[in-house]
């Protein structure tokens, strides 16, 4: 029997190439957060998890659009690349500065196609101008200009099988960041409660020094208003019950565990992509169902970025030949050139 196949589902079993996967993703994220090594049952659980996790994700890339053909020649032929590029010396600088797609052209030699990730922001940007309607021309009417910029090709494979198979490997990746992250969070609710029972402890001994307590009974301090020590009461209460829902340190482990378990059995609110469709203009104006004007549909991806804050990223997947990318351009040779 393989090593992970007593761990999965037993629906799962019967596929020894997704076992594989599994234990590979499973690697993969114990690399990144060594401790869970420790927890107890860490195998079981996160293969399991994890199995599931790689279902959802799997699914969501087998259903982005088969790759679109980039390049000089399909940029007069293709209104999608023209969209994405407002040249095209834009898509050869583009193509010629991603380093990923020259490091796969220098490695893969016999390769005369690369299949990529084509990353872009959006901007919609709203503006007034003039429109002609048959005979009539209307002036100071709103429309909206799309503009996708800051083009990255930061992955890209031999096929489109094995672009897919590692857009799956680095959204793994995104959902164990998501589980460290949260850890994280819990390991910092702790220290601030920590800290807060400190400073509740302080104010106890505080008190004490001002006529709570023994004190009192004494008659050796100033009196004190009752109120306040009963709020105190209430705070050092509300302390210890938030302490007692994080557990024990004993536990912090399986608790983490645990909490990479809940990230990959939900993934879908932790990955977030659409695609969107647009009916663009040569100018790329987004034009409306009912308008008359040439247009052409053009669709894409939207990837949620997570960040502080959280941004949009627009993406597709491209393929493109050895032959469209240029060779890289020495910044300072080009100036030279140009200052003479």
């Amino acid at each position: 029997m393989r090593f992970f196949e007593w761990m999965l589902p037993r629906r799962m079993q019967a596929n020894p190439q997704h076992e594989q996967h599994v234990g590979e993703m499973l690697e993969r994220v114990l690399a990144m957060v060594p401790r869970l090594r420790v927890a107890e049952r860490y195998q079981i659980r996160l293969a399991s998890a994890i199995a599931a996790g790689l279902k959802y994700l799997e699914q969501l890339v087998a259903d982005l659009p088969e790759p679109i053909k980039v390049g000089p020649l399909e940029w007069g032929l293709d209104p999608r690349v023209r969209a994405f590029f407002s040249s095209p010396a834009e898509l050869s600088l583009t193509l010629g500065r991603s380093s990923a797609l020259r490091e796969f052209f220098t490695d893969a030699f016999g390769a005369a196609e690369a299949y990529a990730v084509l990353g872009m922001n959006l901007d919609e940007r709203r503006r007034f101008g003039t429109v002609q309607e048959g005979d009539t021309t209307r002036a100071d009417v709103a429309s909206t200009t799309v503009v996708f910029w800051d083009h990255q090709i930061p992955i890209c494979a031999r096929s489109v099988v094995e672009l897919r198979r590692e857009i799956v490997t680095r959204l793994v990746d995104q959902l164990a960041l998501q589980g460290l992250s949260q850890m994280a969070h819990e390991e910092v609710r702790r220290e601030a409660l920590m800290r807060d029972r400190a400073l509740l402890a302080a104010r106890v001994r505080l008190m004490q020094r001002r006529g709570i307590g023994l004190m009192s009974l004494v008659g050796s301090a100033p009196e004190l208003d009752n109120s306040a020590l009963a709020r105190l009461r209430e705070e050092i209460q509300a302390n210890e019950r938030d302490l007692d829902r994080l557990g024990p340190l004993t536990e912090t482990l399986d608790r983490h565990a645990e909490t990479m378990c809940d990230v990959f059995r939900n993934p879908g609110p932790l990955v977030h992509v659409h695609a969107r469709s647009l009916r663009l203009s040569r100018m790329n104006v987004v034009l409306s169902h009912g308008s008359r004007e040439v247009g052409d549909i053009v669709e894409f991806q939207i990837a949620l970025v997570p960040g502080d804050p959280p941004r949009d990223r627009a993406f597709s997947l491209v393929r493109c030949t050895r032959s469209d990318v240029p060779a890289p351009v020495n910044l300072l040779q080009e100036a030279e050139r140009w200052l003479g």
